[in-house]
């Protein structure tokens, strides 16, 4: 019989406990991950490599008392560190999609907006594990999605895909929410999501026509405004965005949700599951802390260190 999804990742919850059994073994992992060759204190940044691993700690050449989580995405937590780097090992094997409800049920959480604020980090930081841009053959484009289709919602985005040839098969994906389709936007986006001298497939119009002076080669695909590629990765967005959250994403926050549809398929090409959640781990100590309230209010992820 096929294994379902479910099957998977109770398999690979059973993994995590067998690499972590417990909190000690959490706190020795992160703290040598953030601080490979001894602690550095966030206050005075003196070295002090023989600090133990250890939540919290105690500077020995300023007396600052820092924390494991102290300018990440985990600062301030209360809960287990070994909660949190479940979540981001359920996240990272989750290739489908993750809601809330269900990480509120893996960490039986009494609070939906604790699991719910949470999971909206754990998006803050894809952003910072999955950082390397498109590149070689790369087709674009410029289009809506409807990321709320009960509210008639709509959200301009571009959309950069690695065409691996002679495979013909889609290889990694960007996409970023836009203002407007304007040539400035389209350069500010390149230069973020494809690497240089990279070769574009992109319409035959503006704001694509001046491509070429932007240090990428420009080929004209077709006349039509959304090449077929592109118009495939946005539909396959909005059907995964509506049947994981059935239409409950605002726009202020939709950007999060990209980030994490196109980590679930550069995740692909990665080595295996494990590179994956190293990969995602390193996100969460680099992004910094953002409060609730700012989630909220705006969706802001967090700003590199």
């Amino acid at each position: 019989m096929k294994a379902t999804q479910t099957d998977q990742l109770t398999g690979t919850i059973t993994e995590f406990h067998s690499l972590f059994p417990g909190e000690d073994e959490v706190i020795d992992f992160l703290f040598g991950l953030r601080w490979p060759d001894g602690f550095i204190c966030p206050s005075c940044r003196e070295k002090s490599p023989g600090v133990h691993p250890a939540r919290t700690f105690i500077c020995p050449k300023c007396g600052n008392l820092s924390s494991l989580t102290t300018g990440t995405i985990m600062h301030g937590t209360k809960k287990n560190l070994s909660q949190w780097l479940l979540a981001i090992w359920w996240l990272s094997a989750n290739e489908k999609g993750a809601s809330a409800r269900e990480l509120q049920r893996l960490l039986e959480l009494s609070s939906y907006q604790t699991a719910w604020t949470w999971l909206q980090k754990l998006r803050m930081a894809i952003s910072f594990a999955d950082r390397e841009p498109c590149k070689g053959v790369v087709e674009l484009g410029c289009s809506e999605v409807t990321p709320a289709w009960e509210r008639h919602e709509e959200a301009l985005v571009f959309t950069a895909a690695e065409f691996i040839l002679p495979l013909g098969v889609t290889g990694r994906i960007r996409m970023s929410m836009a203002f407007d389709c304007s040539e400035k936007a389209m350069v500010q986006f390149l230069q973020k999501a494809v690497k240089e001298k990279s070769s574009l497939i992109a319409p035959g119009f503006a704001p694509f026509s001046h491509l070429e002076q932007s240090n990428y080669s420009y080929i004209i695909d077709s006349k039509t405004e959304i090449p077929k590629r592109i118009e495939e990765i946005n539909s396959s967005f909005e059907i995964w965005l509506h049947k994981i959250h059935r239409g409950g994403v605002s726009l202020k926050h939709l950007q999060l949700y990209l980030d994490e549809f196109c980590f679930h398929n550069n995740a692909s090409l990665m080595a295996n599951r494990h590179s994956i959640f190293m990969a995602l781990v390193q996100g969460v100590l680099e992004a910094t802390p953002t409060s609730y309230k700012e989630i909220v209010q705006t969706g802001a992820g967090g700003k590199r260190k």
